[in-house]
């Protein structure tokens, strides 16, 4: 009998060593599951608000009216403003420009695809695009020149690279007879 309880308490160091290294491995897989699932929700928040803008700017663009910039007398253009509600992990939310076309964390400025695409990226995750019609969608930055927005001289896009709540204007434009989306706001990248 009293082999069998020498036996039975060498035993319980070893259960208790066992019991501990399956906690562990719980713990570990439910803190890996717990940052892929936010960086998915950050994600999916982030094309919510991109989608829900495309639509606003799909009916702006359809039945609005566009303002010549280049006349400086002439009526505002239709707008559309948006408030979007971004994750606080945004690495950046870019209109008409791939900010990191290289991946190597250095933002740049100028136009992709003639402004007709929308990048964005959250911590831990990879860019993701969302591809816009090239007739219909073109962005450009904007900046506030002689009491009117007008169309940045670089022709760039607009990189956004702020999480939380952020306002931005889109209006519809027109210069030497082509439409553009005009994002009235200026992010402070230069080329």
């Amino acid at each position: 009998m009293r082999k069998m309880d020498n036996i039975a308490s060498d035993m319980i160091p070893i259960r208790l060593i066992i019991s501990i290294a399956v906690i562990a491995a719980m713990v570990i897989m439910i803190s890996v599951g717990y940052n892929n699932l936010s960086v998915v929700l950050a994600k999916n928040q982030v094309e919510n608000e991109c989608r829900t803008l495309e639509s606003k700017l799909y009916t702006m663009i359809s039945s609005g009216i566009a303002r010549n910039v280049d006349e400086i007398n002439s009526c505002d253009g239709t707008k559309r403003t948006h408030t979007f509600n971004l994750p606080d992990t945004l690495i950046f939310l870019a209109f008409g420009v791939d900010p990191d076309p290289n991946n190597d964390g250095i933002l740049e400025t100028g136009l992709t695809c003639n402004g007709s695409v929308i990048f964005y990226k959250v911590m831990g995750g990879n860019k993701q695009v969302i591809w816009l019609s090239e007739k219909e969608f073109r962005f450009r930055e904007g900046e506030f020149a002689d009491d009117k927005w007008i169309i940045n001289d670089g022709e760039q896009g607009f990189i956004s690279s702020n999480g939380g709540k952020t306002t931005l204007t889109f209006e519809l434009v027109q210069k030497n007879h082509e439409r553009y989306i005009l994002i009235q706001g200026n992010d402070g990248i230069e080329l």
